[in-house]
């Protein structure tokens, strides 16, 4: 079994309410903003700082958000709480 990756984001999903994880599930899904905008939704839900947040996710050499990565890894933690 996979080990699931944390940080401060994740630690947050793990620690959600039921109504939080289906905002976050909904968030996740919604097709017309990118990565970066839904993280910082999912801070919003969570209420968890953004800049922090950001920080920790998976970035390329210039600082963007890696999308694939950074979905997957909200993916796994929403999948553990679900």
């Amino acid at each position: 079994m996979e080990t699931l990756q944390t940080n401060l984001l994740t630690d947050s999903i793990l620690e959600a309410q039921e109504s939080q994880v289906d905002a976050l599930w909904a968030i996740l899904k919604y097709k017309e903003i990118g990565i970066y905008r839904k993280v910082a939704c999912m801070c919003e839900v969570l209420n968890v700082d953004f800049t922090d947040a950001l920080n920790a996710m998976p970035q390329d050499d210039d600082g963007r958000l890696l999308d694939y990565k950074t979905r997957h890894l909200i993916h796994d933690a929403l999948m553990e709480v679900s």
